[in-house]
């Protein structure tokens, strides 16, 4: 079995959607968000999510990526990092006519919802600068494909771009992938603890927060 790592396009969206969904459905944050809408419906938001992410690249830095299986040809990995940009004044005018609200489906824990992202807008405000760290955004790997080594394909892309720019690299982590993180020179500075049963949910669950450093951990 082979894999190929490709540029994502915006014809990828379903495809992309389908896994994003297959591996954060059981996520004890994300999860615990949208559990009680039905699946169509939260597969539609996916869908419409990816698609807006893409419509706005230009706006944001995002850069998307794709592992692809070569026997199948099926997407079992993606990624959607943001590099350091600065907007030009059109641009810029251009960007704040975008609608960057965030939605939900009907059957959302819209407390949860609105309190987890609140803390992580602010966290990303202390700790990214758009205009000189790179930020891996999503990293996604089809429950089938994991432990294969596609999440490192898709980190070593971004990381390879941020040691030639001498640029930092955020990230954000649940428990189940911050041990490849550190792997690759990511270290925490800091993290979110949500006490999910204040709003709704189960359980107290930690985000880390990551930075690391340029040069800090192998890319090759």
């Amino acid at each position: 079995m082979a894999f190929q790592l490709l540029p994502s396009e915006p014809s990828d969206v379903p495809e992309i959607a389908d896994i994003h969904h297959e591996a954060f459905k059981d996520d004890p944050i994300l999860g615990q968000l949208m559990r009680d809408v039905p699946l169509d419906r939260k597969h539609d938001y996916d869908r419409k999510f990816f698609e807006k992410a893409f419509a706005q690249a230009p706006f944001m830095g995002s850069v998307f990526h794709k592992v692809v299986d070569t026997d199948t040809g099926k997407i079992v990995a993606y990624a959607r990092w943001k590099y350091p940009y600065t907007l030009t004044p059109a641009q810029a005018a251009e960007k704040a006519q975008l609608d960057l609200s965030r939605s939900y489906p009907e059957g959302t824990n819209v407390e949860l919802y609105e309190e987890f992202f609140r803390q992580l807008d602010a966290k990303r405000k202390k700790f990214c600068d758009d205009e000189k760290d790179y930020f891996l955004h999503i990293l996604i790997v089809a429950p089938g494909y994991q432990r294969r080594g596609l999440g490192s394909m898709l980190i070593r892309e971004g990381l390879a771009h941020a040691d030639r720019d001498n640029a930092r690299a955020y990230v954000e982590a649940s428990a189940k992938g911050l041990g490849l993180y550190k792997k690759f020179g990511w270290k925490p500075v800091g993290e979110i603890t949500m006490d999910m049963t204040s709003h709704g949910g189960k359980g107290v669950e930690v985000e880390e927060l990551l930075i690391r450093e340029p040069n800090a951990g192998p890319v090759q």
